[in-house]
C-alpha cells in the first residue's frame, strides 16, 4: 500500500503561543486537547473518519473526511471525545485552556503500521454528514424560555439552529430523565397556523418554549425532513443522546410580526408525549 508522506512537526509553538503537534496514533494513550471559546481545534488523521462521540453538550463536534472539529459551548467544558477510524478508536480528554496562548489549534494523528494482508478488500465508503460547514461555528444557540414542570421523564433540549438558503438546521438532545428505557426516531416537525402565547413572540426569535409557556394556535401543517441524524435507537435512563434535522423553512403568516413557531414531535414516552417547541 502507497503511504502519503507526512510532514511531523512536534509541539510547534506559533507565533502566539498556539500549539499544533503531530503524533502517532495509540488506542491505548489518552490525548490531552486544550480548548478555548470561539476558538475552533481540529484533529487532523491520515485516513476517514467512521464514527465520533462527544460525552457532554458543551461542546461542538464535527467531522468531516479526515478531520474533526472541536469547539467548547460554555467557559470551563470539560469532557471526553473518541474518535474511531479504520485503524480503530482513539481516545482524548477535552480541557479548558488557560489562554488562547495554550490552546491546541490542531492535532495531526500518524496512522497505526500494521502488516498488509493479501488480497485486504478495500475499505469502506463513509458517508459524511449532510451538514453545511457553516453550522459549526456560525449557529445560533437556542434559549429554553420558561421552565419544565417534570423533569422525570423524556425532554428535548433544541441546542442551536442554522439557517442556510430557506432550510433551517435544528440540533436537538434527548434527555432521559425517567426510569424506563426510551427509543427515539426522527421527529415530525409541524408548522403552527397564528400561533398566540401570554407574551409576545416577535421578541423570542431562536428560543424554545418550555411546559409553562401557554400557547395556542389555530392548525398545524406538517412540514417535510429534508435530512435528519440520529446518535442512537436507544436512550437509557440517565443518559443523553444527539440528533440533527434539516427542513425548509415554512412560509410566515402575513399578520405583521408574526413568527415562525414549529413543532418537534417524538415517539411517546409510554403515556407521556415528547415534542419540543421552538420560535424561529
Amino acid at each position: 500500500m502507497k503511504r502519503i508522506p507526512i510532514i511531523t512537526v512536534f509541539a510547534v509553538i506559533a507565533a502566539f503561543g498556539q500549539k499544533i503537534e503531530t503524533q502517532k496514533a495509540d488506542r491505548m494513550k489518552i490525548t490531552r486537547l486544550a480548548t478555548t471559546q470561539n476558538h475552533l481545534s481540529v484533529i487532523e488523521f491520515n485516513e476517514p473518519v467512521k464514527e465520533v462521540a462527544v460525552g457532554s453538550s458543551n461542546f461542538k463536534v464535527e467531522w468531516r473526511e479526515n478531520k474533526v472539529f472541536v469547539q467548547p459551548l460554555e467557559p470551563d467544558a470539560a469532557t471526553n471525545l473518541f474518535v474511531w477510524t479504520a485503524s480503530g478508536r482513539q481516545n482524548y480528554e477535552l480541557v479548558p485552556a488557560g489562554s488562547v496562548d495554550e490552546m491546541h489549534f490542531a492535532i495531526e494523528e500518524e496512522p497505526i503500521i500494521t502488516a498488509a494482508k493479501h488480497e485486504d478488500p478495500p475499505p469502506p465508503v463513509i458517508e459524511q454528514p449532510q451538514v453545511p460547514a457553516g453550522m459549526l461555528m456560525e449557529s445560533t444557540p437556542v434559549k429554553v424560555v420558561g421552565s419544565s414542570k417534570n423533569h422525570q421523564k423524556v425532554e428535548i433540549i433544541v441546542q442551536d439552529v442554522y439557517r442556510k438558503d430557506g432550510r433551517v438546521y435544528v440540533r436537538y438532545a434527548i434527555v432521559n430523565g425517567g426510569r424506563t428505557v426510551y427509543l427515539p426516531a426522527d421527529p415530525e416537525v409541524f408548522a403552527l397556523r397564528a400561533p398566540r402565547a401570554t407574551q409576545s413572540l416577535v421578541t423570542l426569535a431562536n428560543s424554545q418554549l418550555a411546559g409553562d409557556i401557554q400557547l395556542r394556535w389555530k392548525d398545524e401543517a406538517q412540514v417535510p425532513l429534508a435530512h435528519a441524524e440520529l446518535q442512537t435507537p436507544v436512550v437509557r435512563p440517565g443518559q443523553t443522546a444527539h440528533g440533527l434535522i434539516a427542513f425548509d423553512l415554512p412560509a410566515r403568516n402575513n399578520e405583521l410580526g408574526e413568527r415562525t413557531v414549529v413543532k418537534l414531535a417524538f415517539p411517546a414516552d409510554g403515556a407521556d408525549n415528547v415534542s419540543a417547541v421552538l420560535v424561529l
